[in-house]
Formats: C-alpha cells, structure tokens, sequence
C-alpha cells in the first residue's frame, strides 16, 4: 500500500509539472520560424495563421526562388515562412514582428493555398484564422479554423477538385 502511494505522489508530481502552461516562444530566443497561411492583410500587417506579423522597410520578403517581393505582392491564402525575432505578445491573434516573409512555391503549397483560398471565399466564413490543415485519406483536405466574424471553432472537408467546401454535419442526442 505504502509503494502504491509513493508510485501515486510521483505519478502526479510528474503530471503537474509536465502540463503546466508553456508559450510556444520564448522572448529570449534570437530567431523563431513560423509557417503559414495569409488570412488578412491591414496597412503594414498581415494575419498569417493566428498572429498579425507586423512588417516594414527592412523585412525582407522573397519566394523560396530568391524572388523579391513587395507589399503589393503578396496575397490572401498564400503559405509563407515567417522568420521573426521570437517575441510574441500574448494577445488573441496574437502579435509579433516579422523579420522576413517567405512565401513558399513548392506543389503541396500550392495545393494547400487553393484549400485555404476555397474556404476564404466561401461566404459562409469572414474572417478566417487557420489553425490546422492536413489531407485525409479519402483526398479531401480537413480544415480546421477559427472564424473571428462569429466567434467559432469552425471544421470544414475540401474537396479541390470539385472545388467545394463541406460543413459536416453534427448530430447529437437529447436525453
């Protein structure tokens, strides 16, 4: 009984200290890359995800190709690596600067893009903050964002080649 007890008291010493709050940066670190989508664009920021990277004259902004790219260039839906200086204000979206913006050319950003686009112009989203995307094994793209116009966790199929975006539908039982 004495060892189930101390097996117990370890157990959930362990638990504690391994599930306590973290931040996904630390302020101390020199450099933090951040990959994904363009969502919205404000003046000299742009929502990239769930953080609005604020950018100016010396942000430098490229493809993955070495092309440079200017303010006018850049585009909703589009995947970009953000390099940033690891500071991240703890705000919903949150906040950092941005040090430079790559937007990535590859296939399956290309494919994720039109995903991300298809949903951005479905009228039944606004305001989308993307939280994950990932493609199932029926082909279709699962994604899972969060639409700030109504305040909602939203989960939506894509399906690319017909270009369309499904709602599951949610049942639940009354008792």
């Amino acid at each position: 009984m004495k060892k189930c007890l101390t097996v117990m008291i370890f157990c959930s010493c362990f638990l504690i200290t391994g599930c306590g709050l973290s931040t996904s940066v630390n302020s101390s670190q020199a450099s933090t890359d951040f990959i994904g989508f363009v969502t919205q664009l404000e003046n000299n920021q742009v929502l990239i995800n769930d953080i609005w990277f604020s950018f100016d004259q010396q942000t430098i902004m490229m493809t993955d190709r070495d092309e440079k790219l200017h303010k006018e260039d850049i585009e909703m839906g589009k995947k970009v690596s953000v390099t940033f200086n690891g500071e991240l204000q703890e705000s919903y979206p949150r906040r950092a600067s941005a040090d430079q913006l790559v937007f990535l050319t590859d296939k399956q950003s290309k494919i994720e893009e039109t995903v991300v686009k298809l949903v951005m112009r479905d009228p039944r989203f606004s305001q989308v903050v993307i939280q994950s995307i990932e493609k199932n094994p029926t082909g279709l793209y699962s994604l899972r964002f969060k639409d700030l116009s109504i305040d909602q966790d939203v989960h939506v199929m894509v399906n690319i080649e017909n270009e369309r975006v499904i709602v599951p539908i949610h049942t639940s039982t009354i008792k």
